[in-house]
């Protein structure tokens, strides 16, 4: 059984969640407007054979809120301390979707924190989703997920039964409590389609090159990865370790009953080495 607790970082406290010493120390990082609980169909299972932790990002979940302070370098910032002050020594690492960016990024400047790194579908060439966030369409997108963030449960429910009508009520529920607990302001740049500075300082392409961890990249049969990325990352990183997860979208099955296939990949890849 996990056990939340908090961790008081500079200038903000972040809730995590911990389970019992089983085995290396795995941290799971959560998708963009995500809590740690988006990973509780796969938990039980990495959780007996791991030394799990599962962090709230700050503006998420029950961590502080930090109007302002959303780039993602704070989130990066967040996560070494966390790793440091609270982990102590390097771990292996899995971030879904905004998690594998923080990831990639920490990987990258602190090899001495990353054991293994694996990325659940977030984009590689992030200059090329800067560019995608510009569009109208997108914008009027992430505007509606801030309309959302904060709200009351009850209030988000009757908006996700409409949204998500082919959904069980556990997940539309789930959906509702999570927004409920999202900061409005973590979407500040993306409705204004500035991800420009919500990215300032990550080079997708420096990053890449300088990851010495060995690296397993799960790509969504129809999520946020081209196969133009995927020859570009290869490219730049040859050594680079890409599957494609067949019929999945950018969740890869961990929140509609799928979660054996990525279980499978993270297990059998902590344990390749």
């Amino acid at each position: 059984m996990l056990q939340e607790r908090f961790y008081e970082g500079k200038g903000v406290r972040l809730n995590y969640a911990e389970g019992p010493d089983n085995g290396p120390p795995l941290l799971l990082l959560p998708a963009y407007d995500n809590r740690w609980q988006s990973y509780s169909s796969i938990i039980p299972e990495l959780a007996s054979k791991t030394h799990l932790y599962a962090l709230d990002t700050r503006g998420r979940g029950r961590s502080d809120r930090t109007p302002g302070e959303y780039e993602l370098v704070h989130s990066l910032n967040d996560t070494i301390g966390f790793i440091e002050e609270v982990i102590s020594g390097p771990c292996h690492i899995f971030g879904h979707s905004n998690g594998g960016w923080i990831g990639l990024w920490l990987a990258s400047s602190r090899s001495d924190l990353g054991s293994s790194l694996i990325v659940g579908d977030s984009a590689l060439d992030v200059e090329s989703l800067i560019e995608v966030g510009k569009s109208d369409d997108e914008m009027e997108g992430n505007r509606k997920f801030m309309e959302w963030a904060g709200k009351p449960v009850d209030e988000l429910v009757k908006v996700f039964s409409e949204r998500y009508s082919d959904r069980s009520l556990d997940y539309i529920e789930m959906r509702a409590l999570t927004f409920s607990q999202v900061d409005p302001e973590i979407y500040s740049n993306w409705v204004e389609g500035r991800l420009n500075k919500y990215f300032e300082g990550y080079d997708s392409k420096a990053i890449l090159e300088s990851i010495e961890c060995p690296t397993l990249v799960l790509q969504a049969e129809s999520g946020m990865i081209s196969w133009e990325e995927v020859i570009w990352a290869r490219d730049t990183k040859q050594d680079l370790n890409v599957k494609q997860m067949a019929g999945m979208d950018h969740w890869l099955g961990i929140q509609d009953g799928r979660e054996t296939a990525v279980l499978s990949e993270i297990i059998n890849f902590l344990y390749s080495f």
